[in-house]
């Protein structure tokens, strides 16, 4: 069979209209989560066809092969997509390495893991700042206290995503006491903490972990590398921010202004002169999940809309290549984000506090 004669994947033109408004769905989405939007388009059309060749990648997203051929050879080395060629032939077909039913729960269990061990590098790290206490090394206690609460931020996140039966207010109590708890020893001025030398080495480790994580792996490092910073420092001007990143004004600003626009940062304090301090708290990963979860809950209505048009039209449509395929795909999505919702209510009695 040559690469002619081999079975295309691509769907009839009739269900060209409902495919085009989940690919604007699903990468309206990931866009929310910061995913390289090249990787995200090829991911989608894999996740909606199920196989796919590069030529077929090509013809469905426009890029050039080069492009195609460099995104799938990183894709490929994460484990969750396939690479298998199709016998008989030079040509390969590119897949998701899971099943589609248990890709939600698969997520979730993804992100507590990776959770997880940035829980234990966090510790470890905790550990070799005590010994820069003890040297009276500028910022190691700061930053100490705030890795004190990142980790108990995950084991919050772990709990509510791991769970069916938790007691929210149970955790809600807990968390309260413990952030009172730090309050009373806290100066309550807003300042940037400047660290010392050695400080600013554990720093970088951490910030590189995030950006290096799996859980981040499709992301902005840009983006990812902000967050960071926003995680350790917990108070932070644009000017700090630039210093530390090597990024532009304009880059600093645009994130910075995202951050602000979906709550996961807010104005601290504005001096004389106009200068802004922010603020992040220690819940930031548990803000930054609610606020994908906002961004997939808008689009509820109009899944459930275009699945009852493909019902409507199935005895025009049954036979046509790639309507079950299509109609499953719209099926799982809907599921996939109304299982997702039902974290909402135990993420904002936390974040609301």
């Amino acid at each position: 069979m040559n690469e002619e004669e081999e079975k295309s994947h691509l769907f009839e033109d009739d269900l060209y209209k409902y495919e085009e408004k989940l690919v604007e769905i699903i990468l309206n989405i990931s866009s929310s989560k910061r995913v390289n939007p090249k990787v995200a388009t090829i991911a989608c059309y894999l996740f909606i066809h199920e196989k796919l060749t590069q030529k077929e990648l090509k013809e469905l997203t426009g890029f050039s092969m080069g492009t195609i051929s460099t995104y799938l050879s990183v894709m490929a080395s994460t484990g969750y997509f396939i690479k298998q060629r199709i016998e008989g032939t030079h040509t390969f077909e590119y897949s998701f390495s899971g099943e589609l039913n248990v890709l939600t729960t698969e997520a979730i269990d993804f992100a507590i893991k990776n959770i997880g061990l940035l829980e234990k590098f966090l510790k470890n790290k905790k550990k070799e700042l005590q010994e820069l206490i003890k040297q009276s090394k500028r910022g190691a206690t700061q930053l100490s206290l705030r890795i004190e609460e990142l980790i108990d931020s995950f084991e919050i996140y772990k709990k509510i995503f791991n769970s069916n039966d938790i007691l929210v207010e149970k955790i809600q109590n807990k968390y309260s006491s413990k952030s009172f708890e730090r309050l009373k020893n806290e100066k309550v001025e807003v300042i940037e903490i400047k660290y010392d030398s050695e400080v600013y080495v554990i720093e970088d480790d951490i910030i590189n972990e995030l950006v290096g994580s799996p859980m981040f792996s499709s992301r902005d490092p840009m983006f990812i590398k902000i967050l960071g910073y926003f995680m350790t420092r917990k108070y932070l001007t644009q000017e700090t921010l630039k210093d530390s990143t090597g990024l532009s004004v304009g880059k600093i600003s645009e994130e910075v202004n995202y951050l602000l626009e979906n709550e996961l940062i807010y104005n601290a304090h504005t001096s004389d002169k106009g200068k802004i301090t922010y603020c992040a708290d220690s819940l930031i990963l548990l803000r930054f999940a609610r606020y994908i979860i906002f961004r997939m809950t808008k689009w509820i209505k109009t899944l459930e809309k275009i699945k009852l048009d493909l019902e409507k039209n199935k005895s025009k449509l049954e036979n046509v290549n790639g309507y079950a395929q299509i109609y499953k795909i719209y099926n799982y999505v809907l599921g996939a984000i109304s299982d997702y919702s039902k974290y909402i209510k135990r993420i904002e009695m936390l974040v609301d506090l």
